[in-house]
């Protein structure tokens, strides 16, 4: 059989799924994560499905990785196999786009108890990725005198707990239309930079909660 047919071991699925990622800007850490994660991933394949289930239409809207109109064509990926690898191409994304424990510390000036301590409190939103504790970076910035988006404790407090890392991340990166300023729609992450009052970022998660 010829290397270009021939099936995929599980550490050729894990450096293909790895290989869709731009790991140029993580950490050691996250690096660490990710290589655990795609194992991971790669070791439980799934046969295909016939159609998308509404768990796996839910994940993909609210990560921001598909549109409603796409799904037509997504049906037809299925059978292919191919949402699955989107799904975790997403997941890995997810993960790439994150700070490890170490980096946050030198980063909020903070040793790791004081960095534990804070993440519990839910003053940071940080997630496990195969054993490891990393931080999305959607709420780390250089424009407030912390380091870290305004209000962001309060958001954290109203995340919907159920919600997969992706889909936080879809919900604080993607341009909602009741975040309008100077006629354009803002994600979460603008409107609450630019100062405005979290409370329409509040009535957002709550209609969310409702859904």
């Amino acid at each position: 059989m010829s290397d270009l047919v021939r099936p995929l071991t599980l550490d050729d699925a894990a450096v293909q799924l790895l290989g869709s990622i731009d790991v140029s800007e993580c950490d050691p850490e996250v690096l660490e994560a990710l290589q655990l994660e795609a194992a991971q991933l790669s070791a439980h394949v799934r046969p295909s499905s016939p159609g998308l289930s509404p768990d796996q239409r839910a994940f993909l809207i609210e990560s921001g990785a598909f549109t409603p109109e796409q799904f037509a064509e997504t049906e037809h990926r299925v059978a292919r196999g191919e949402l699955r690898e989107d799904e975790n191409r997403t997941r890995l994304g997810t993960i790439a786009r994150s700070y490890g424990e170490h980096t946050v510390a030198a980063r909020l000036n903070l040793d790791r108890d004081e960095l534990h301590k804070r993440r519990q409190e839910g003053d940071l939103y940080a997630f496990d990725a195969s054993g490891i504790t990393v931080y999305a970076k959607w709420q780390f910035t250089d424009q407030t005198h912390d380091g870290l988006l305004p209000h962001l404790s309060r958001v954290v407090t109203l995340l919907i707990e159920d919600w997969h890392p992706a889909s936080v991340e879809g919900f604080m990166t993607v341009p909602k239309d009741s975040l309008i300023y100077r006629g354009e729609w803002q994600t979460p992450v603008q409107w609450l930079l630019r100062g405005a009052s979290p409370h329409r970022v509040e009535m957002i998660l709550e209609g969310e909660r409702w859904r």
